[in-house]
């Protein structure tokens, strides 16, 4: 397996939201953000946040940067505190949520709040049946960052 070639592909895809979210963001929330204006603010700092992230782990060019911040294109495991549950989630974009394979928008609830989180760091997580404790057992970028415009 070429791990140079796959390290490129990402690079390139995340390359490939950065330039969208700066081109595009405006565009992005108006179609997918209700107009209340306190939402709409919230999304775009978290999106600030993520772009400022996406631009740290482009410049520094390591491997395993990619895996240390849950990004879109991200698989991330959870371990549920209260019982120890696992379950895996992929972070996408909206248009390739697919719930069979848990692959969830990074605008719902938890998709939103699993953004540029940290790998074994301990989170509290808002949801609509109330708060999780939530820690991050494991990240992989899996090349689900795909940008359809």
């Amino acid at each position: 397996m070429n791990h140079s070639a796959i390290l490129q592909g990402s690079s390139t895809q995340l390359v490939n939201q950065l330039v969208f979210f700066d081109e595009e963001r405006q565009f992005f929330l108006k179609n997918y953000i209700s107009d209340d204006s306190n939402e709409r603010n919230k999304v775009d700092q978290v999106l600030c946040m993520y772009t400022s992230s996406l631009e740290n782990i482009i410049a520094e060019g390591n491997p395993e940067s990619i895996n240390s911040r849950v990004l879109i294109g991200s698989q991330v495991t959870l371990q549920y505190q209260d019982d120890g549950y696992e379950e895996q989630y992929t972070i996408v974009f909206p248009h390739l949520t697919d719930s069979s394979k848990n692959w969830i928008s990074f605008l719902s609830p938890i998709g939103l709040q699993l953004l540029t989180t940290t790998l074994d760091e301990l989170y509290e997580f808002v949801v609509p049946s109330g708060p999780i404790k939530v820690r991050i057992t494991e990240i992989k970028y899996m090349n689900y960052g795909e940008i359809d415009r």
